[in-house]
């Protein structure tokens, strides 16, 4: 299969799950609260579910994927997608409103794993890399474009919705059209599993999990930092999701890189990239330069790391690609959910300088832990 091709479905795709489906409520969360009136504890168990529902779905995608193919995952993802999306859209309580981030969450967890798999099986292996990792950056384009949209519509969430629901309906006929139809699928677990991949899949773990760690207090509390800071533009943090997914585009190029460089700099480059960007916000607060630098550096380096994991992933479980995807992306989303939680409560207790100059060591940290080669 054309790798090209592959692409085209595939990040439209990726940037639907993740951008409109996951990222968006963070960003529209003010307008829909002025509408359903929720408290913070709402809100907050509200935005827990997509975490749930991503490590739920992710773990399922790999269960699956000996037993149906990819195909059909990848069309559920964009049903529970289109469903989810449609149910925010409409909902006039907390228990809907809930219900569609949940089902759009879902939809997240069930998207990456079977592209790895489609990528293995039906493009050249001496571009499996690069087409993974743009694939991946679908992130970026969908975090990017849902920023747009916020600012946009800040008075018209509902609509802003249905347009989105509009969209994942006609790239769900785009991956209809274009993903393999005929896939063998196998019968019996592929033999690689976490015990067998033995030190390797443990290290891979460990880096993902503190890498988690250090990257939920960007996500979630690096724009109200940068809005609270006196000398920075407020521009800057209205600007702050698409300047992180322009950047993130940056991040379709980890393919190229590992090719020429390896798994092990390559890794070792995106942490400490994704760890400055949070200690750059701790040290220099207030510094309208960094404002700009510390977003541009994280979303460039998220979705490069991202990308980098994608590929030590499939590397560690060789026979078993959704499950090299679904590993780290899954202890990764773990990190994110418990790294939210103590990252508030530092932030209370510490401030947001402490707050991230913490995470940038938890993020460094994580180049303790590499990859090894055979």
């Amino acid at each position: 299969m054309n790798a090209n091709k592959l692409i085209f479905a595939g990040l439209p795709m990726i940037a639907v799950t993740y951008g409109l489906s996951r990222f968006s409520y963070g960003l529209m969360l003010p307008y829909i609260n002025e509408t359903i009136n929720m408290n913070q504890t709402t809100s907050g168990v509200i935005s827990s579910l997509s975490y749930v529902a991503y490590c739920i779905a992710i773990a399922a995608a790999m269960v699956f994927s000996h037993k149906v193919t990819s195909r059909v995952i990848l069309i559920a993802a964009g049903l529970l997608s289109i469903i989810g999306l449609g149910a925010i859209s409409i909902s006039m309580n907390p228990v809907v409103l809930g219900l569609g981030i949940f089902l759009a969450g879902m939809s997240t967890g069930l998207s990456s794993p079977p592209y790895a798999d489609i990528v293995s099986k039906n493009v050249t292996s001496k571009v499996q890399n690069q087409t993974n990792s743009w694939i991946n950056s679908g992130t970026s384009i969908g975090t990017a474009f849902t920023g747009a949209v916020a600012m946009m519509m800040v008075d018209s969430w509902r609509i802003t919705y249905v347009i989105f629901m509009a969209i994942a309906v006609v790239v769900l006929v785009i991956n209809y059209n274009v993903l393999p139809r005929h896939q063998t699928v196998e019968k019996k677990l592929p033999q690689d599993t976490i015990g067998n991949a033995g030190k390797q899949s443990l290290q891979l773990i460990s880096a993902s999990l503190l890498l988690g760690l250090s990257c939920a207090a960007y996500w979630t509390f690096s724009r109200d930092f940068i809005l609270s800071l006196e000398n920075v533009p407020a521009y800057l943090g209205d600007w702050l999701w698409i300047i992180i997914g322009l950047a993130g585009l940056l991040g379709g190029t980890a393919g190229v890189f590992i090719n020429r460089f390896g798994i092990r700099h390559a890794f070792r480059i995106s942490a400490a990239a994704i760890s400055t960007s949070s200690f750059l916000l701790g040290i220099y607060p207030g510094n309208a330069v960094i404002g700009f630098l510390s977003p541009f550096l994280f979303g460039s380096s998220y979705v490069f790391m991202t990308g980098v994991l994608i590929v030590w992933g499939v590397s560690v479980f060789r026979t078993n690609p959704s499950l090299g995807l679904g590993v780290p992306f899954l202890v990764l989303a773990f990190g994110q959910a418990a790294g939210s939680i103590l990252a508030g409560m530092t932030a209370d207790l510490f401030g947001y300088q402490i707050l991230f100059l913490a995470a940038s060591v938890i993020g460094y940290l994580s180049m303790v832990f590499q990859y090894k080669t055979d």
